[in-house]
C-alpha cells in the first residue's frame, strides 16, 4: 500500500474521533509509505492533531500528517493533496492556509518581569492568588479526585489563597474511620494481608481491590486534613463525570451553596499504555472518553449556572503537542481537550487554559504521573522530570501574568 487518504474530517458534522481510531489502526497494518488526513482550519476534527504526532512516533517507515485546510473547494484539496504527496519532509501536522504552508513548533516565551518577581520574597503564591482574584471567600472546584497532582496544586491554592474547595473524583468517599483491623497496615502487601485475615473469604481479587480502594481513600482523608491545616475549608464528592447528570448536579449544587464559583481545574484521565497495533478499540474509547466526556460535561455544567467562573483550566499532556510511543489514546483525547477548551471560551467569554504537562516527578506522598517503569525509561532518554513544587508555582504565575489570550500552553522540564 502506497499511500492512504483519509478525507472523512472534510464533511463530518461531529470530530471523527474516537470511532475513526479502528479505520486508522487498519491503514496502518498495510504498512503504506503515506498516510494523510485532511481537515478544516477551522477545527473540523479535535484529537487528530495528538493521534498523528504519536502515528509518526510509532511508524517512521510511514509519512503520517493531518493537513489542516483554509479553503476546501474540491480543486483546492486536491491540489493540496498532490502537494502533500511530494512533499519531502515528515512534518506530521501542516496548515496549508493564503499565507503559504506551515508546520508547528514550540517557542519558550518567558512569563516577564511581573512573573520573576511577583511572587515576593518568599515565592508563597501569595501575589499570585491576589493577581488572579482569589480570597478566602473565593470557591475553587477541582475534578480529578483528591489524590495526585489535583492534591497537590489544591494545597496550593490554599497556601497562596486559603480559599474554599470543592474536589470531585470517581472514589468512593471514605465512609468514616477505617476499621482497626486495616488501619495499621502501612504498605500495600501489610493491607492486603490484613484484609486476607479479616475478609471473611474475599477472593485475591476482591482482596487487590478493596487493598487499592482503602489506600486512594486514606489519600482523600490525607488531603482534605493537608487542606484545613493551611486554612482552606474543603470537602470531597464521589462524582463520576461520566455520567452527565450527576456531575450536572454536582456542580449546581455547589454553585447554589455557595452563590458562587471562581475557578475551576478539570485533571481527570485514565491511562492504558499500549503501541497502537496492540490497542483495542474498547481501550482507545474508554482513555478518550473519559478525559472528553467528562471535560465536555463539565463545561456544559458551567454554561447553565448564572455567573461562570473566571477561568477554567484543563489538565493535557505533553503527548497531545509532541506524540509519545504507546500513548496514541491520551494523546488524541489532551489534544481534543484543548479545542473543548478554545471552543468554551469563545462561546462564554471566560478564560480557558489548557495546559500540557510533562511528566511529574514523585515527592512525598505524592505519586507523581509516572510509575517507576516510566521513570526510568524517561530517564534513558534523557527527560527530566518536573518537580512538583515547582509545577504548581508555575501553574499559578501562569494563570496571575500569562497572556489571557493564549488558550494552551506546554510545560516541561526538558525536552522530549
Amino acid at each position: 500500500m502506497d499511500g492512504i487518504l483519509y478525507l472523512a474530517p472534510l464533511t463530518a458534522s461531529a470530530p471523527v474521533l474516537p470511532d475513526a481510531f479502528p479505520v486508522f489502526q487498519a491503514a496502518l497494518r498495510r504498512g503504506p509509505r503515506q498516510l494523510l488526513a485532511v481537515q478544516r482550519a477551522d477545527g473540523g476534527s479535535a484529537g487528530l492533531h495528538g493521534l498523528f504526532r504519536t502515528v509518526a512516533r510509532e511508524y517512521p517507515d510511514t509519512v503520517a500528517r493531518v493537513i489542516e485546510l483554509s479553503d476546501t473547494a474540491p480543486a483546492a484539496v486536491a491540489d493540496a493533496l498532490i502537494a502533500e504527496l511530494l512533499a519531502p519532509d515528515t512534518e506530521p501536522v501542516v496548515l496549508r492556509t493564503a499565507a503559504g504552508r506551515h508546520g508547528l513548533a514550540l517557542t519558550e516565551t518567558p512569563l516577564g518581569a511581573l512573573a520573576t518577581n511577583g511572587a515576593g520574597p518568599a515565592g508563597d503564591g501569595v501575589a499570585e492568588a491576589a493577581a488572579i482574584g482569589l480570597d478566602r471567600d473565593s470557591v475553587v472546584l477541582l475534578v480529578g479526585g483528591a489524590r495526585g497532582i489535583t492534591a497537590k496544586f489544591a494545597a496550593a491554592l490554599a497556601a497562596a489563597s486559603r480559599c474554599r474547595i470543592e474536589l470531585l473524583g470517581r472514589t468512593a468517599a471514605p465512609a468514616g474511620p477505617e476499621d482497626p483491623a486495616t488501619a495499621g497496615a502501612r504498605t500495600p502487601a501489610e493491607l492486603r494481608a490484613a484484609l486476607a485475615r479479616t475478609s471473611g473469604g474475599l477472593t485475591p481479587a476482591e482482596i487487590n481491590r478493596t487493598a487499592e480502594l482503602l489506600l486512594a481513600q486514606r489519600e482523600i482523608t490525607a488531603t482534605l486534613d493537608e487542606l484545613a491545616a493551611l486554612g482552606s475549608q474543603a470537602r470531597y464528592h464521589s462524582v463520576d463525570f461520566r455520567e452527565p447528570d450527576a456531575a450536572l448536579q454536582a456542580v449546581k449544587e455547589i454553585h447554589a451553596e455557595h452563590g458562587r464559583l471562581d475557578g475551576v481545574v478539570y485533571a481527570a484521565g485514565v491511562i492504558e499504555d499500549r503501541l497502537i497495533a496492540e490497542k483495542t478499540t474498547e481501550s482507545f474509547q474508554r482513555v478518550y472518553g473519559t478525559k472528553i466526556h467528562g471535560a465536555g460535561t463539565l463545561l456544559s455544567a458551567l454554561e447553565e449556572l448564572p455567573n461562570g467562573p473566571a477561568f477554567a483550566v484543563l489538565f493535557g499532556s505533553i503527548s497531545a503537542v509532541l506524540g509519545n510511543r504507546g500513548q496514541v489514546d491520551y494523546a488524541a483525547a489532551n489534544d481534543a481537550l484543548q479545542s473543548l477548551g478554545t471552543d468554551w471560551a469563545a462561546r462564554t467569554g471566560h478564560r480557558a487554559l489548557t495546559v500540557h504537562w510533562g511528566p511529574w516527578a514523585p515527592t512525598g506522598g505524592h505519586h507523581g504521573m509516572v510509575t517507576p517503569e516510566l521513570g526510568r525509561e524517561y530517564a534513558r532518554r534523557g527527560i527530566s522530570l518536573i518537580d512538583p513544587e515547582e509545577g504548581t508555582a508555575a501553574l499559578l504565575r501562569e494563570l496571575a501574568w500569562g497572556d489571557e489570550s493564549a488558550g494552551a500552553v506546554v510545560y516541561t522540564a526538558s525536552g522530549w
